[in-house]
Order: structure tokens, then sequence, then C-alpha cells
């Protein structure tokens, strides 16, 4: 308001002087008016093209910075992983940008969490990795029953692209997520667990001899997504009975083979 005001008054200003030499000098109207208008289209020019553009982005990272910093599981990273932190916060200021809300396309940043998610379900106590898989096979099985295609791009989404849950999912379901993955990421602030690699391996066999009784050999087609061979229905079907029956261990046993699997996967 203050600078509107300045700015008003300079322009009044401007144009008593103007006035006054019309009437003192050989300056002619069409010059005085001419001169008057040359201040104001230059300021429009700075507005437009350098001042407003300015504010937008100001505004628009302010918004980014504020929706991640008020989500579980993102806000945790603005400490935790600071580069990371703020390529999410350009990346959500792009799609902002683009038109989209602050919300929904927070959820199309969850791909980007993929690497930082692997490392901590490494470090993270049993229970809280038992916990964050025990959601996402929650969300799996949500997702087969809108469309197996859904489901199969959310347990591959380097194969086929990933799934905006926030825009796919329940409320509720989307708080059980950012809410074990908050856990996850608060509790895995220490160097990576130990592996015992052999009781991995013992409880990976008798989990697939009992999966081998439903799906028999299609269970090979989980150690290759990307083939244009495989039933992606199924693909989801069989994660879905592999991550439950994982899930039906105990903690320690069930956490200990999903570490050994994910170090295995890379």
């Amino acid at each position: 308001m203050t600078l509107f005001l300045i700015t008003l008054a300079a322009f009044v200003l401007l144009a008593l002087i103007i006035f006054g030499l019309i009437k003192t000098t050989r300056l002619r109207v069409w010059q005085g008016v001419l001169i008057f208008l040359l201040p104001v289209i230059l300021a429009n020019l700075l507005w437009f093209s350098w001042m407003h553009p300015r504010q937008q982005r100001a505004q628009q990272q302010m918004l980014a910075e504020e929706q991640l910093a008020q989500t579980p599981g993102y806000r945790v990273l603005q400490q935790q992983e600071p580069a990371l932190w703020q390529l999410l916060v350009q990346e959500l200021m792009h799609k902002i940008r683009a038109g989209e809300s602050a919300q929904q396309a927070t959820g199309e940043l969850r791909g980007w969490l993929a690497e930082v998610i692997n490392q901590r379900l490494m470090r993270a106590p049993d229970a809280a990795v038992v916990n964050y898989i025990r959601v996402s096979v929650q969300e799996m099985q949500a997702l087969n029953k809108i469309n197996a295609q859904l489901c199969f791009r959310y347990l591959y989404p380097q194969v086929n692209g990933g799934v905006n849950l926030i825009k796919t999912l329940s409320p509720a379901l989307n708080q059980l997520d950012a809410q074990a993955m908050e856990v996850l990421l608060l509790s895995s602030v220490q160097a990576d667990l130990p592996v015992d690699k052999e009781a991995a391996q013992r409880d990976l066999q008798n989990v697939v001899a009992g999966l081998y009784k439903k799906w028999g050999d299609r269970l090979q087609q989980l150690n290759m997504p990307a083939d244009t061979a495989v039933d992606r229905s199924s693909m989801c079907a069989m994660s879905i009975d592999l991550y439950s029956a994982i899930l039906a261990l105990p903690d320690k046993q069930a956490a200990n083979l999903l570490r050994r699997m994910i170090a295995l996967s890379g």
C-alpha cells in the first residue's frame, strides 16, 4: 500500500511538472503526453518482465516449502537429507507453477524417495521396517482392487512409471503411509544393522515353498518384471502373497529377510 501511494504521488508530481512545462515552454501537448507515458511503460515492463516473475517464484517456493514442512515424512528430510529436501522443493515448485495443487503434486514426489527409503530400511529397527512394509502391502491390495495395472506400477515404477497415491488412495491410507514413513526415517539415523544371511535364506526358502503350492513356476516372473510376456495382474497378486507371507514371520525374522532382499536387489 505504501509503495502504491509513493508511486501515485510520483506520477501526480510528474504530471504537474509536464503541465507547467507545456504552459511555460514550447513543449507541445503530445510531447508532454509522451513524456508522461514513457515512465509508465518502462515501469510496466520492469514489473511484468522482472519484478512480478520474481515475486511469483518467491511465493511458489514459500508454498512448496510450507507444504513439505507440514507433510509427515517429507518434513523430516529438511534436517536429515537437506540436499534431497532442496530438490523436492524445486520439483514441487515446478509442478505448482504448472497448475497442480500443492497437496496432489506432493504425491508425485514419492519416487524421489525410493533410494533413501531403501537405505533406511537397512538401518531402522525391526518394528519400523515391518510396519512400513505392512502399510505398503495394504496399498498394494487397495490398488489391486482398483486396477491391477496400478498395483504393478506401484511395485515397479522403473518399468512403467509410478502411482500418485494421494490422487489414487483414500486419505486414511495415505495418512498411514505418511506416518509409517516418518517413523522409519526418524528411527533410522544409525548405521546399517547386521543381516543374518543364512537365516534369511532359510526363511526365504520356506516362504517360496509355501507360495509354490499356489503359484507354481509362475513365481519366476517376479524376477523379470520388465518382460512384456509376464502377467502383470498375477505379478501383483504374487507380490502381495510374498510380502504377506514374510510379514507372517516374527518381526525379527521378517525384518532380517526384508533387509536381505533389499541388499540383494541393490
